[in-house]
This record gives C-alpha cells, sequence and structure tokens, in this order.
C-alpha cells in the first residue's frame, strides 16, 4: 500500500469523530457532544474538590486534582484547536498540494514516505502505550485496596474508577456498575483525545521536515548545475518559492499550537505539584510499592507530554538550520552577482528560527523541557526535607 498522507488513519478517524476534520457532516455536533460530556464530567469533579478540601484529606484531595487538571487541560486544548479549526484546514490543504508534487519525483516522494511512516508508528505507538498506562491508572486503587485490605476496612464503600462526587446515591446496585462502565469509557475517550494532539502536533512537523529535506536537496541541484555550468535560474525561482510556503506552514503550526503550548506548560507544573506531593506523602508513610505507582506512571505520562511539544519545537528548529547550512554550502563564489545577491536574501530569511511557541512568551525546546523538569525535581526536592 503506497503512504499518501502524512496523517495515519488513527489520527485521521479521531480528529473525524472530533469534527474538526474538514467535510465532515455535522461537526458542530460532534465537537460540542465530547465537550459537553466534559463540561459535565468537570463539574462533578470540581464539586469532589470543594466537598473534600480538608487538611486530613489532603493526599486524597491531590490525586483528585490531579486527574481533574488534566481533564481541564485537555478541554483548553481542544478550545484552541477548534477555533483555530481553519489555520488546521489550511495545513491540510498544503499537506496535500506537497504530496501532490512529489509524486512525480521517486527520490521525493522517498523522503516524503520515510517522514510519513514515523508519523504512523508515532501516532499509533503513543496510542498504544498511553491507553495501556491510563487502564492501569484507573485500575490502581482496586489493586491498592486488595493488596492493603484491613479488618476495618470498610468493603460496602465502592469507589469509582476516578475521584468524582455524584448528587445521588452511588454504591448501590446497578447505578454503582453503569457509572463504573460510563466513567472508564469516557476517560479513555477523553485521553485518546489527548493523544490525538500530541500525534498531531508530531505529525506536522514530521511532514514540514520532510518539505526541509526537499528544499535542501534542491540546492544540492544547483549546486551541480554551476559545475556543469546550467542555468540554474528556474531552480532558484522553485526553491524560493518552496521556502515562502515552508515558512508560511510553520506559522500556520506555530498559530494553531501556540495556545496549546501554554496551556501545556501552565498545567504540567500545577499537576507536577500535585502529583509530588502525593509521591512524598506516600514515600514517607511508607505505604509500600504498590502506592507508588499510580502517582509515578501519571508523572511519567505528564513529563513526555511536555516531553513530546518540546521535541517537536527542537526538531523543527534544528531542521530550519539545515537549509542555512545548504544555502552556505552553494558554490556561491561561481556565480554571477545577481545569483549572490538571491543567495544572501535566502540566507537572511533562514537565519530567522522556525519554532513553536508557548502563547508567543516561551519557545518549546529541550531548553524549555530541561527547565520543566529542574523546577519539577527542586520542588519535590524541597517538599521532602520539609515533609
Amino acid at each position: 500500500m503506497v503512504i499518501t498522507s502524512t496523517v495515519s488513519p488513527v489520527l485521521k478517524i479521531g480528529l473525524q469523530c472530533l469534527g474538526v476534520w474538514p467535510n465532515v457532516p455535522y461537526s458542530a455536533i460532534y465537537w460540542l457532544s465530547f465537550m459537553l460530556s466534559t463540561l459535565i464530567m468537570q463539574y462533578f469533579q470540581y464539586w469532589y474538590i470543594l466537598e473534600h478540601l480538608k487538611f486530613s484529606e489532603l493526599s486524597n484531595l491531590i490525586d483528585a486534582l490531579t486527574v481533574t487538571l488534566d481533564y481541564s487541560l485537555t478541554f483548553f486544548k481542544l478550545i484552541g484547536l477548534w477555533i483555530h479549526r481553519r489555520v488546521f484546514h489550511q495545513i491540510l490543504t498544503d499537506m496535500d498540494n506537497d504530496w501532490r508534487e512529489c509524486v512525480n519525483s521517486d527520490q521525493y516522494l522517498y523522503i516524503m514516505t520515510i517522514n510519513a511512516n514515523i508519523s504512523h508508528f508515532f501516532s499509533n505507538t503513543i496510542l498504544s502505550v498511553v491507553t495501556t498506562a491510563t487502564v492501569l491508572y484507573l485500575l490502581g486503587d482496586y489493586v491498592i485496596q486488595y493488596m492493603f485490605i484491613t479488618e476495618d476496612y470498610n468493603i460496602t464503600l465502592r469507589q469509582l474508577p476516578i475521584k468524582i462526587q455524584f448528587p445521588f446515591e452511588t454504591q448501590q446496585s446497578p447505578i454503582f456498575e453503569f457509572l463504573v462502565v460510563t466513567i472508564f469509557l469516557h476517560v479513555m475517550l477523553h485521553v485518546c483525545m489527548l493523544c490525538l494532539i500530541n500525534g498531531l502536533i508530531f505529525t506536522l512537523v514530521l511532514h514540514v521536515s520532510g518539505q526541509m529535506d526537499i528544499m535542501c536537496h534542491e540546492f544540492n541541484r544547483i549546486s551541480k548545475d554551476i559545475l556543469l555550468h546550467k542555468s540554474s535560474a528556474s531552480l532558484f525561482g522553485m526553491v524560493i518559492e518552496k521556502h515562502n510556503r515552508i515558512i508560511s506552514f510553520c506559522e500556520n503550526i506555530k498559530t494553531l499550537f501556540s495556545f496549546i503550548a501554554l496551556m501545556q506548560v501552565v498545567w504540567n507544573t500545577l499537576v507536577i505539584c500535585c502529583l509530588g506531593f502525593c509521591i512524598i506523602i506516600s514515600f514517607h508513610n511508607k505505604t509500600g510499592i504498590f502506592v507508588l505507582v499510580k502517582p509515578v506512571l501519571a508523572y511519567i505520562a505528564v513529563m513526555t507530554e511536555a516531553f513530546i511539544v518540546c521535541f517537536a519545537g527542537e526538531h523543527l528548529s534544528l531542521k530550519s538550520e539545515l537549509i542555512t547550512n545548504a544555502i552556505y554550502e552553494l558554490l556561491w563564489y561561481d556565480m554571477s552577482p545577481r545569483y549572490g545577491k538571491i543567495i544572501l536574501f535566502i540566507i537572511m530569511r533562514s537565519q530567522k528560527r522556525l519554532t513553536i511557541t508557548a502563547g508567543k512568551m516561551m519557545i518549546m525546546s529541550f531548553e524549555t523541557f530541561t527547565n520543566i523538569m529542574k523546577a519539577s525535581v527542586s520542588y519535590m526536592s524541597v517538599l521532602n526535607a520539609l515533609y
């Protein structure tokens, strides 16, 4: 089967179900249905937090706040994606045009196919890994109850998969079983939507990376034409046009994910603080390794999500620097002054890094991820010293 799109089938189906894919019938109804169900879940989650806002239940409160904040993060991400859906549609149109151009060249098609394979593998892998981790996280309380059940433990008090409070009795059957299944399925759906957004960031960056590799190859062709004393005026025009399309594509990516990246940084900071508190309390109370599994898994998931956005921004920046290097390696000293001026302008423009920013305030890169890691470790170290 020949790949003709960087977007994987799983990612496409998920975006269609969410209602942000172009030309999907009743897309607004799909999006509003999911957002309304999320709002209902958020209402009962924050109600639980307000009802248990006591120092004696601090550990339980922090555990509930972690999942609640993660739900809120996904909610705001989806709002940002819906607001900029026209930008997303333009990005998909540009991607289709890029693939049509690659069909006429086996080498360019090979470059894009490699990036598409990586994109498909990443989207499928992150969905599988995160859903598996979520199942383990949701089953964590039940495993802990089974491993550490005591004589004074009230076995008649059954717990829901997440900390949530309803205005009616939930312990009676079949209401309890219905709520367990409904909440479990909604949390899994919520996780899938989160994976779709992360997979989309990586997919778009990989696509534009393939276009940058093609552009660098075009510069190599220009160098060969110069050695053979052939005219490269037409190639220069094509390369400049492609460079402008790449810049426009990256600006659309920045617009699409600027608010999403900002929410990622802010909410990750809050969630890391909550998880760090849970881990320190579990460690000092000597509750055992099974109790630590749940917050540690959640901490790894949060840091992985931050790493994906930072990795995408770092990869985009590094690829944009390759364009500058490829232009400089041209045989510009063998060209006429007219071509030399063109090369100079291309170099000047390519020196401006193509990045993903968090609210146009912070560049998402490995340095940003390192700062987040340092802040989380410092917080846990101070908390451990004060506990």
